[in-house]
């Protein structure tokens, strides 16, 4: 069986009453505007005040989106390898001379117009 202790509680004066009751009327407080925030009209207030203020990925589109899923750790990676991708090829696309194009069987088979 416990035994039980009160020695440490202290002595109980209109100071530490005065402070128990603040604290109580605190929590009360608390409660209170919890219980207001229940109900399907609190929760279709708070819905409403949350999709004016927040913007989820499912609400994105285009850059804003693009610029959301880079950002994502798991997709660094793909966006590094992305980046240095169209980097090598936008370098060898600008770095061909008219001249290459011309003699290129690809390019002057169904890029250029001959007129």
């Amino acid at each position: 069986m416990a035994k039980l202790s009160f020695d440490n509680i202290g002595e109980f004066s209109q100071a530490r009453a005065n402070e128990l009751f603040e604290s109580h009327k605190k929590y009360l407080e608390w409660r209170k505007s919890e219980w207001a925030s229940r109900g399907s009209d609190a929760l279709a207030k708070r819905v409403a005040a949350r999709a004016s203020t927040h913007k989820t990925w499912r609400q994105m589109k285009g850059f804003d989106l693009m610029r959301h899923e880079m950002n994502h750790p798991g997709n660094k990676p793909f966006v590094i390898g992305m980046g240095v991708m169209s980097f090598i090829y936008m370098w060898s696309f600008l770095g061909q001379s008219q001249s290459y194009r011309e003699n290129a069987e690809y390019w002057s088979k169904y890029q250029m117009k001959k007129h």
